[in-house]
């Protein structure tokens, strides 16, 4: 059996470390595997470093450790990089990094990043305007489990922008969108339902359950070891 390289040892030590509220220990640990190479320590110490509670917040630090665990490949830290690159929070504002480093992040799996991707491409901030686009991103969004994804695809179908205007997709979307936490979703699904007969509302509805149960099937398949 393969032994676990030493910044993997230092990275475990560390959780545990955490976990028992040795934080000093913790972020000693974090550093010494960041500065080993190892990317969720760097994206645990550019945490910290960005959110000031445990360490003097320093956002220019932060975007060195998010942006060499995010060259190292963790997903997370190209989805925080991209908004610092996007407020202008230790970094000069630059909406055109910002939409690389979300795509980067979006590309390995960051439903929140696929979500701004998609926002950018609806709004044209920082890319091109496509609603097209938008759509796609939206839906992968939501296939992550992310309930705007969803909401935004709702009304793009509603407005017929990106996608054939549908109400029925759109009571869909709108429908999951609640189903997944979105408050305003529902307020907006009751909106589109007076433009649907009973019997659209109700296949809407089955449409909305059948994907819902879908994704939770591909979720519990993922999870098994």
């Amino acid at each position: 059996m393969a032994q676990p390289s030493q910044p993997q040892v230092l990275l475990d030590r560390a959780r545990t470390a955490w976990a028992r509220g040795e934080h000093h220990a913790a972020m000693a640990l974090w550093r010494e595997g960041a500065e080993a190479g190892e990317p969720q320590c760097a994206f645990n110490l550019g945490v910290l470093l960005d959110e000031g509670r445990y360490l003097p917040r320093d956002p220019v630090e932060a975007a060195g450790w998010y942006q060499r665990s995010a060259e190292a490949g963790f997903p997370d830290a190209a989805f925080n990089l991209a908004v610092l690159f996007e407020q202008g929070d230790g970094l000069e504002a630059n909406p055109n990094e910002a939409a690389r480093w979300f795509h980067i992040a979006a590309e390995r799996g960051n439903a929140q990043a696929m979500f701004n991707l998609g926002l950018k491409y609806d709004e044209g901030r920082g890319l091109p305007q496509d609603a097209e686009q938008a759509a796609q991103w939206y839906l992968l969004a939501a296939e992550a489990g992310e309930g705007r994804g969803a909401a935004n695809l709702a009304r793009l179908f509603a407005m017929g922008e990106g996608v054939e205007r549908s109400d029925v997709s759109s009571f869909k979307w709108y429908a999951i969108a609640a189903e997944m936490g979105i408050a305003s979703a529902a307020r907006y699904r009751e909106r589109v339902a007076r433009e649907l007969t009973p019997e659209q509302r109700l296949h809407a509805g089955d449409r909305a359950q059948e994907w819902l149960q879908g994704q939770s099937r591909e979720r519990q398949g993922s999870s098994l070891q």
